[in-house]
C-alpha cells in the first residue's frame, strides 16, 4: 500500500513543461520497479530504488509550485517506507516464488475461516451469543475440524472421574481437550 500512495502522488502530479514531464515518467518508471523488487523480495534493490526516488525529489528544479509540493511529499513517504523497509525488511515475503509455487499469496481466507464463527456467535443481533471463554473454545474446535486432529484430540479426552460435588461441579474440573482461557 506504502508503493501505491507513492505512486498516487507522482500521478498527482500537475506537471506542465516537458522537464517536469519526463522527471514524471522516471520517477513512475522507479516507483514500478520499486514493487517488483518488494513482489520478489529484493531488499536491496528496492533500497537502491529508493534511495533514486529521493535523489530525483532533490535534484529536480520545480518550474512550479504544485510540483514542488508534491516532490517535497514525495520525499517524505519514500524516508517512511525506507524506515520501514529498515524496521521490517526481515519479515518480507517473497510472493513472486509463491505464486510459481502455486502457493496462497494471500492469508485472508484463514483469517475469514477464523473470524467467521466467534464473529456470528458474538453479534448483538444474534438470539445466542457466546462468552469469550466459550467463543475461543468454538474456535479451537473449528480449528481442529479444519486441521483434521479433531478426532484424536478427542480420543484423549478423559471424563473426570468424581467431578460432581455436594456443591455442585468441582472446581478443578477442566477436561484439557482444549486451552480455555482463564475467566
Amino acid at each position: 500500500m506504502r508503493v501505491r500512495y507513492l505512486k498516487q502522488i507522482i500521478k498527482g502530479m500537475g506537471a506542465r513543461t516537458e522537464t517536469e514531464k519526463a522527471a514524471r515518467r522516471m520517477l513512475i518508471s522507479r516507483v514500478d520497479k520499486l514493487r517488483w523488487c518488494f513482489w520478489h523480495a529484493r531488499l536491496e534493490k528496492a533500497k537502491d530504488r529508493m534511495q533514486g526516488i529521493l535523489l530525483l525529489c532533490r535534484v529536480i528544479v520545480a518550474e512550479t509550485p504544485g510540483i514542488a509540493e508534491s516532490l517535497a511529499q514525495l520525499d517524505y513517504r519514500t524516508r517512511e517506507l525506507v524506515e520501514y523497509v529498515g524496521a521490517n525488511g526481515v519479515s518480507t515475503i517473497n510472493y513472486g516464488a509463491r505464486h510459481r509455487r502455486g502457493k496462497p499469496i494471500s492469508t485472508a481466507t484463514a483469517k475469514s475461516a477464523v473470524n467467521q464463527v466467534p464473529n456470528q456467535r458474538m453479534c448483538k443481533r444474534q438470539q445466542m451469543r457466546r462468552s469469550s471463554i466459550g467463543a475461543h473454545l468454538l474456535a479451537q474446535v473449528r480449528c481442529a475440524v479444519i486441521n483434521g486432529d479433531l478426532v484424536e484430540r478427542l480420543a484423549r479426552y478423559e471424563p473426570p472421574r468424581k467431578p460432581w460435588s455436594s456443591s455442585g461441579w468441582h472446581r478443578s474440573y477442566n477436561p484439557k481437550v482444549f486451552n480455555a482461557p482463564q475467566a
